[in-house]
């Protein structure tokens, strides 16, 4: 834990922002309110039709009178948006009285319980995807629609959306059915400092499965996810994932990557923050990547998001700056410490001085908005050379990717391997 008197100040205000009040100034005579949403409920029933949306609804309705039962709370339902009222005087979480405030505890049961496991059929399983906020407890008539999150954006309709979304949801099953049966994992590829005799700073977490003891990466997958409105549930796994392994590996520093579509302040990431403000040593150790595969427009949610990372001791990345979605507004305005840009300046610097000049601007601009510059997609010694001339502080690419730490304990494979085989007695 921070060491200091400024620790409970520090994290009030970042619950605070999360919508979660925090027991440094409880309410003991306040009820908390929750309003949760299923956001993918209208997608669901244009998709898949009315019967398999309403039975979506129902599960999600027993699931939500389940919490109510094991919380102390009620609930009703209202088209897509759910109402907890829970009291705040009921429920012996161990946390309640240490680091967690139970409005937390509450939010993550509810995500979980709501939102992890599919809706199954004979044929399909579909995933409902789950919002939801602290709303503020007054004796008046509220409007729960105007409290709970918005649908998602239906997007393009017609058959050829349709056929994406089906075979989106089969990509989130497979994940999701890799996650909760350990085959996911990490493959390691080092961010390496551009004085070839330097150390590595840290290494990037790769998301890969394991099926019939074949390992692949499977960062494509993760596209649907995003597209489904999914991906916050994976991103939660792996960051978690990476601070387990951190503790089992206290001498490194780790990276992971975060969709765009995450990268904003809210209660999603209530435990995170609380346990990254509980144990201050690994946070100096991880380096969040926020990666630009959707666009990412940089509001107050995903300033805060930052912010609050640095301030807890991580750094924050911004992934393939460059490519794709990515915007240079992004790298001017949010403040990161690493901006990664993206490999094919690289390739195109190694074809012209057009390119090579490119590189170097672009370069420039990211060490005028960050501490470190990281090129990525170094392959060979040709490309190292290449990166250190534009003035790269840091390389990451194949060429290093033997120095990767391969005795990384795993705490992913270490449950694995413990439910497989016990644990000996």
């Amino acid at each position: 834990m921070s060491e200091g008197l400024d620790v409970w100040p520090h994290l009030t205000s970042l619950l605070s922002r999360l919508g979660v009040v925090s027991p440094a100034a409880p309410a003991h005579s306040d009820a908390i309110c929750v309003v949760a949403s299923i956001t993918n409920l209208a997608q669901v029933e244009r998709v898949y039709g009315s019967t398999l949306a309403s039975l979506m609804r129902c599960i999600v309705h027993e699931r939500a009178r389940h919490v109510c039962e094991t919380h102390g709370g009620i609930m009703t339902m209202s088209g897509e948006h759910i109402l907890f009222i829970f009291d705040p005087s009921s429920g012996s979480h161990p946390l309640d009285e240490t680091y967690a405030p139970r409005a937390s505890i509450l939010l993550e049961c509810i995500f979980c319980t709501l939102g992890d496991r599919p809706i199954e059929t004979n044929d399909r399983a579909v995933f409902p995807v789950i919002a939801a906020t602290v709303a503020p407890w007054t004796d008046a008539p509220f409007d729960i629609a105007a409290v709970g999150a918005s649908a998602i954006s239906e997007g393009r309709s017609g058959r050829e959306w349709r056929e994406r979304y089906v075979a989106d949801m089969n990509i989130a099953e497979r994940l999701f059915n890799a996650m909760d049966e350990g085959r996911l994992g990490f493959e390691w590829e080092p961010v390496h400092d551009a004085d070839p005799k330097a150390p590595v700073h840290y290494s990037e977490a790769l998301l890969c499965q394991t099926d019939g003891g074949v390992v692949t990466r499977v960062g494509a997958m993760v596209l649907a996810l995003e597209r489904l409105g999914l991906v916050r549930r994976l991103d939660q796994w792996v960051v978690g994932s990476v601070i387990d392994t951190l503790r089992l590996n206290p001498t490194i520093s780790l990276g992971c990557n975060v969709s765009a579509q995450s990268a904003t302040l809210d209660t999603w990431w209530s435990f995170i923050v609380i346990t990254l403000n509980e144990e201050w040593e690994i946070a100096s150790r991880l380096v969040v990547e926020i990666t630009e595969t959707t666009p990412l427009t940089v509001t107050p949610g995903v300033r805060a998001f930052v912010k609050a990372l640095q301030s807890l001791g991580c750094r924050v990345a911004l992934d393939d700056v460059g490519a794709g979605h990515s915007n240079l507004s992004a790298l001017v305005e949010l403040g990161v410490d690493i901006a990664k840009i993206d490999a094919v300046y690289l390739r195109q610097a190694k074809q012209d001085s057009r390119g090579a000049e490119r590189l170097r601007q672009l370069v420039g601009l990211a060490k005028a908005c960050t501490s470190s510059v990281v090129i990525e997609g170094v392959e060979s010694v040709d490309d190292a050379e290449v990166a250190r001339s534009s003035g790269a502080d840091w390389l990451q690419g194949y060429l290093f990717s033997k120095a990767a730490p391969s005795n990384l304990r795993n705490p992913a494979a270490e449950r694995r391997d413990h439910n497989q085989y016990g644990n000996g007695d």
